[in-house]
């Protein structure tokens, strides 16, 4: 149930991104089917590249990319504390070995990425459809 919520979360983010870039279309006062199908097109394009995109990052963030520029972001930050000698992570070796543990699940976002760039190749399809005819 709990990988349910995850999709349907994701879902329906990507339908307000979707939404949201169909809003400067002025989409509800578009009357041609061709325009209509254009602008549906590229909303669901952008919303599934955004979320397939953002799935990508945590998979490159799972095999440790960003581990040496969080490591050093969180020991700028806590350079400032009083006292450096209680810091969470001695060495980067100890963080390093903390984040082995802490994958993070991606597919869920690359799926509906890749859901929502197939239902813009549909309204392409319809837009070539409608043009054509």
């Amino acid at each position: 149930m709990k990988t349910v919520y995850k999709y349907l979360i994701t879902v329906a983010m990507g339908l307000i991104i979707a939404f949201l870039a169909l809003l400067p279309r002025d989409i509800f006062h578009l009357t041609a089917a061709v325009d209509i199908m254009k602008a549906f097109c590229d909303a669901f394009f952008v919303s599934g590249v955004l979320i397939t995109c953002i799935g990508g990052l945590v998979f490159v963030s799972n095999g440790g990319v960003f581990d040496m520029l969080a490591y050093g972001m969180r020991t700028f930050f806590e350079s400032f504390k009083k006292n450096v000698t209680d810091r969470k992570y001695r060495t980067y070796y100890d963080y390093k070995e903390s984040k082995k543990d802490k994958k993070r699940n991606f597919g869920f976002l690359v799926v509906v990425g890749v859901a929502f760039i197939v239902i813009s190749l549909v309204f392409l399809a319809l837009y070539y459809k409608y043009l054509s005819a």
